[in-house]
C-alpha cells in the first residue's frame, strides 16, 4: 500500500543541528584557553567574541542543510508538500498551502510525527513573559549578560555549559540533587564536580516559583 508521512523538520532547524554548532564554538573557546599548555602560544588578552556573526554563520548552515535535504528528496522521487495538515477521514488528509490552495492525499497507512515541544510553566508568575525555551535559544541576537537556566536534563546542560564557555554569568537550577540523574551515575557525578570547578553556578534542590 501507499504511506504519507508528515514531519517538521526540527531537527535540523531548532534541534540538534545547530546545537552542535553552538557546541562547538564553545568548544573552540575552551581550546584557545588551554593552547599554551600545548605550545600554542595565544593571547587571551586581546579575545573578542562576536556572537552575531556565530549567529548568522550557523543560521545560513542550516538555511543551506533545508536545502540539501529538499534537493534529496525531489531527487528520491518524493514530493514535499509545505503547510497544515488535516484529517478529513480515516486515510485522507488535505493540505492547506501558504499560497492559500489546498491538496487532498490518501494513503493505506499515515505517519505523524510531530516530535515534542517544551513546556513553560503558565502557572509560575512570569515564566511566560521572561522565560525562553530552547527554541528561544537560538533566536537570541546577543550573548546575554546573565542567565538561569532551569533543568537537569541534557539540554539544559548543554545550553548551560554553552553560554557559560562563551561569556554569559549562568546559574543552573535543578529540583533534585544534581544534573542527568537518569544517566550513568559516575558520568552524571564527574560532570555534576566539572561544572562546579568551571564556574557555574549549581543551585541543588531549587523548585522556581516565580521569575523576575
Amino acid at each position: 500500500g501507499s504511506s504519507l508521512m508528515l514531519r517538521p523538520a526540527a531537527q535540523v532547524n531548532v534541534g540538534c543541528v545547530p546545537k552542535k554548532v553552538m557546541w562547538n564554538a564553545a568548544f573552540v573557546k575552551d581550546v584557545l584557553e588551554h593552547a599554551d599548555e600545548y605550545g600554542h602560544h595565544v593571547d587571551m588578552g586581546s579575545y573578542s567574541f562576536d556572537w552575531p556573526q556565530l549567529k548568522a554563520g550557523r543560521d545560513g548552515y542550516v538555511e543551506r542543510l533545508n536545502g540539501i535535504y529538499a534537493g534529496n528528496l525531489e531527487g528520491s522521487g518524493v514530493t514535499l508538500l509545505e503547510g497544515h495538515a488535516r484529517f478529513v477521514g480515516a486515510h485522507q488528509v488535505v493540505v492547506d498551502g501558504a499560497d492559500g490552495g489546498s491538496t487532498e492525499l490518501s494513503a493505506d497507512h499515515v505517519l505523524i510525527a510531530t516530535g515534542g515541544r517544551p513546556i513553560i510553566p503558565a502557572d509560575v508568575p512570569g515564566a511566560v513573559e521572561h522565560g525562553i525555551d530552547s527554541d528561544g535559544f537560538f533566536e537570541l541576537e546577543e550573548l546575554p549578560r546573565k542567565v538561569a537556566v532551569v533543568g537537569a536534563g541534557y539540554i539544559a546542560v548543554e545550553l548551560a555549559g554553552v553560554l557559560h564557555t562563551l561569556g554569559s554569568s549562568v546559574d543552573l537550577f535543578v529540583r533534585k540533587e544534581g544534573v542527568l540523574r537518569s544517566f550513568d551515575a559516575d558520568i552524571a557525578s564527574f560532570l555534576n564536580d566539572q561544572l562546579v570547578s568551571d564556574g557555574l553556578d549549581l543551585v541543588n534542590h531549587a523548585s522556581v516559583t516565580q521569575v523576575d
